[in-house]
């Protein structure tokens, strides 16, 4: 039986009417026949080998004592090492992060004995989407639009995830819309509407949206090293905590020369900083042989291309904003007005669809590429239930 650190069982029943499933009573025979091997029988006794989530223990238990009497015994082994590349995962989370366990899905299924990252991508994406779109204006309409379609789509499935990740996604666009001042771009200010925090729009500003990119990318990347060295250690691999740790090392001297030439440390910090640094290129170099020489640094270089990358975060943000800019200016500058509010309407149309789109790529992109592979190691194998096509009953 499958301890499984994952989450809940899959949906109960089947996800099709059976009355127009023709097939559905022959793929139960073929499912059954391909059991069987799992069968061990004698003349007193029977012995079945399966999987269940640990949750689904007690109600497989019951299941067994209905059936065959109190004389059955349900014995739960834990997977061993040599198994854990076969035992089965189950993705459990708690209710908010759920939708984000389809996305994990579509790059690959954390290994047994892996981290599943399914929380830590609920946590991030919905503020990276918010960061990215910041509008009250364009997050409101994505919320009632996605509102409207969650009821359209009632059966669970990726689709429906993917609608609720985005549900979640504009609630953090309203957030950010309030602090960066913007509705419908810069149509709030007619309202009286102020940047509680950032203001896009100001040239003055731009700057510090880039740097608080650039620090959300640092903190990201090395929360994801942390994570790869813990899992290393776990693993006792060398070579993995040369690489991630000499990462994660030559990261920490960075910082430390960036602090310094950012007056934010003293300048007597700036030699240790280097030293620390170049520890950590020579460790990451280390865990590639003799061509660590060469690979070490260049590896290097990339991990701080990887934080480089979280600029995207304001430049498509800034896009976005400066559309709206632009569909604003031309409604009052077209000589008929009825004109300039279709036009305006139709650039607004256009925008809230690349914020809707753009966003969540691009999210995406940011943890599957410079977030996962820190530590992230798919390769798991989903659980699957042995159940009826034909049964609305519950599978064991």
């Amino acid at each position: 039986m499958d301890d499984s650190n994952t989450p809940e069982s899959p949906p109960i029943g089947p996800d099709a009417d059976p009355a127009q499933d023709p097939d559905a009573g022959l793929r139960d025979q073929l499912e059954e026949f391909a059991i069987l091997s799992r069968f061990g029988e004698t003349d007193q006794t029977f012995v079945l080998v399966g999987w269940t989530p640990r949750r689904d223990v007690p109600r497989v238990r019951e299941a067994l004592a209905a059936a065959a009497g109190e004389e059955v015994v349900a014995h739960m082994l834990p997977p061993s090492r040599t198994h854990l590349n076969r035992t089965p995962i189950a993705l459990v989370n708690p209710g908010p992060a759920r939708p984000f366990q389809s996305l994990v899905r579509l790059l690959a299924l954390p290994r047994y004995d892996g981290i599943d990252p399914t929380l830590l991508m609920a946590f991030f994406m919905p503020i990276f989407f918010g960061m990215i779109l910041g509008d009250v204006g364009y997050g409101t309409l994505l919320l009632f639009i996605s509102l409207y379609l969650l009821r359209r789509f009632r059966q669970p499935g990726t689709v429906r995830d993917i609608i609720q990740v985005l549900a979640m996604g504009s609630g953090w666009s309203i957030v950010f819309g309030f602090l960066y001042g913007e509705a419908f771009g810069t149509l709030g200010e007619a309202f009286g509407m102020r940047a509680l925090w950032l203001d896009r729009t100001s040239p003055e500003q731009v700057s510090g949206l880039l740097l608080f990119a650039i620090a959300v990318g640092a903190v990201h990347v090395t929360l994801g090293l942390v994570l790869g060295v813990w899992e290393a250690i776990r693993e006792r691999s060398r070579s993995l905590l040369l690489e991630r740790g000499g990462m994660l090392v030559g990261l920490v001297g960075l910082f430390t020369i960036v602090a310094v030439v950012g007056k934010l440390l003293p300048a007597g910090f700036m030699t240790p900083g280097v030293a620390v640094m170049i520890v950590g290129i020579v460790l990451l170099g280390a865990s590639l042989g003799w061509l660590g020489l060469l690979m070490g640094p260049i590896e290097f270089i990339g991990l701080v291309g990887n934080i480089l990358s979280y600029l995207r975060i304001a430049a498509i943000g800034l896009a976005s904003v400066f559309l709206a800019r632009v569909a604003n200016d031309l409604a009052g500058s077209v000589g008929n007005i009825v004109v300039g509010v279709i036009i305006a309407v139709l650039i607004h149309a256009l925008n809230l669809a690349l914020g809707a789109f753009s966003p969540t790529i691009h999210s995406l992109r940011l943890h599957y590429v410079e977030f996962f592979r820190k530590f992230y190691e798919g390769g798991g194998r989903p659980f699957e239930p042995f159940r009826s096509q034909l049964s609305t009953g519950r599978s064991v």
